[in-house]
């Protein structure tokens, strides 16, 4: 194991197994600076499977980073939905 790819480990997840935990909260509430720590942490771990030469570990952690993505849009299109309706716009 190259011993970057264990530093990009521990800080990585480190940063985004305790925010993945709350993660249906984040979204729902659209913490912006959470999701981002998460976000952030996850594309550090997954520079530690790429220095570690783990293209398919590297490939999964891309498809969680835009998958979250995706869902957090998700959600934030919602909010806007709601608020525009309470303020009686379009």
């Amino acid at each position: 194991m190259h011993p970057l790819s264990t530093v990009l480990f521990l800080a990585g997840y480190a940063l985004a197994l305790p925010l993945a935990g709350r993660l249906t909260t984040i979204v729902a509430k659209q913490q912006r600076l959470a999701f981002a720590g998460h976000q952030v942490g996850v594309v550090i771990a997954l520079l530690g499977w790429l220095v570690r030469g783990s293209f398919v570990m590297a490939m999964l952690h891309v498809v969680w980073v835009v998958a979250a993505r995706l869902w957090y849009a998700k959600g934030e299109r919602r909010e806007r939905a709601v608020t525009a309706a309470g303020t009686g716009r379009p």
